[in-house]
């Protein structure tokens, strides 16, 4: 991003800045020359002005390029912040982790006895992740308040954000988190999905990931030519649209949410319900409907800014209101009948009528269980 560094002495908050610690380095007996200076101002107001924005070191952002690697020797964890808090949650990404006895949103307090609190996420991956054949040990706290301690082996990763699944013998693909690499996940899966068979995808508790891999992944389904997003920034509006035919031909789909499917994953369901591509069953969304970017400054530091917010094919935000299904959880009965089912026609979606008639009692879902903040990482 081009700045015109020449100018600065014509911004009043920069010289206001720029004369108080010249001040206070010449004058105060506790001051001391340091470099942390501006990265703690800069965190400090960022932080202060948005919610998912963040101030990255050098080092911290070298940490994160080197996570983007998603064939890596770590324990297929993935961690997030909790909204309004510094806690590090854990979500199991691998069948070991939940083996261990780690649970969704288990809170983590110290890797290898170092304390993760007011650490960045990024640094912690660093710190989870190692050599093959080594191990690290978490301790880590329910949700109900229990302290435990497990030991994890590290081993070569490979993440798969996509997953087969059934529920009584219903057969579903579940999206745990969208990175670069579902789309086409999506689409092998999907060109191998009987044609005969409704299409449900699982997005429950997928707390988002990829915003173009969600675009991309939505565009599968749609035919050519259909608004699947928008990105409203302070200056313009960016517009994603489906360029190629839907692969499976208009066959039906049917999305599963809750609570915590959110960002991305929001992305993907309103792309898809709002082109009355798909119908929605569960309780409302989480509400994360803003996008955010790195902006590198010239010693290697970046800032993380939310720089725009989503706009569905409707229209309209979900940021911090979420999305409301089509239909409750309970209708789940409707296309899971105790036989197996055989044929499409056998999947009995209830009519508009009928479903609104049950959408007053998920406007307000409770639950107790902590909410994430941040998109979560995978080590």
């Amino acid at each position: 991003m081009d700045i015109d560094k020449s100018e600065w002495y014509r911004d009043d908050q920069i010289v206001k800045i720029y004369e108080a610690l010249s001040i206070i380095r010449k004058e105060s007996i506790y001051s001391k020359e340091s470099d942390s200076v501006s990265a703690k101002v800069l965190q400090t107001y960022i932080r202060t002005i948005d919610p998912y924005g963040d101030y990255f070191s050098k080092k911290e952002y070298q940490a994160y390029q080197q996570l983007q690697d998603p064939d890596y020797a770590g324990v297929g964890l993935l961690l997030t912040r909790k909204r309004g808090s510094t806690d590090i949650l854990c979500i199991p990404a691998r069948e070991s982790i939940i083996q261990a006895g780690i649970s969704q949103y288990d809170r983590l307090i110290s890797i290898d006895g170092k304390q993760v609190q007011g650490i960045n996420l990024y640094i912690l991956g660093n710190l989870i992740r190692g050599k093959i054949g080594t191990s690290v040990t978490l301790k880590l706290q329910k949700t109900s308040g229990k302290y435990y301690t497990v030991t994890l082996p590290r081993t070569k990763q490979h993440y798969r954000s996509i997953r087969h699944a059934s529920v009584q013998n219903l057969p579903m693909l579940r999206i745990i988190h969208f990175n670069e690499e579902t789309p086409e996940e999506l689409s092998n899966a999907l060109r191998r999905w009987p044609s005969d068979m409704p299409i449900i995808i699982d997005l429950r508790g997928n707390s988002g990931g990829d915003f173009d891999a969600a675009v991309k992944s939505a565009a599968l389904l749609l035919s050519d030519g259909k608004l699947i997003a928008m990105i409203r920034s302070r200056s313009h509006i960016n517009k994603f649209q489906s360029s190629t035919p839907d692969i499976t031909n208009g066959q039906q789909v049917i999305l599963l949410q809750d609570h915590y499917t959110a960002s991305a994953a929001e992305v993907f369901i309103a792309a898809l319900t709002q082109n009355g591509r798909a119908h929605s069953i569960g309780t409302r969304s989480y509400g994360k409907g803003v996008a955010q970017k790195f902006y590198v400054l010239s010693g290697g530091d970046a800032l993380l800014l939310t720089y725009g917010k989503i706009i569905t094919p409707n229209q309209k935000s979900y940021d911090q209101k979420g999305l409301v299904p089509d239909y409750p959880l309970s209708y789940l009965a409707h296309i899971m009948p105790t036989k197996r089912i055989n044929k499409a026609k056998d999947i009995n979606i209830p009519n508009d009528h009928s479903g609104r008639e049950q959408k007053k009692q998920i406007l307000s879902p409770k639950n107790s269980l902590p909410v994430p903040s941040d998109n979560p990482l995978l080590f």
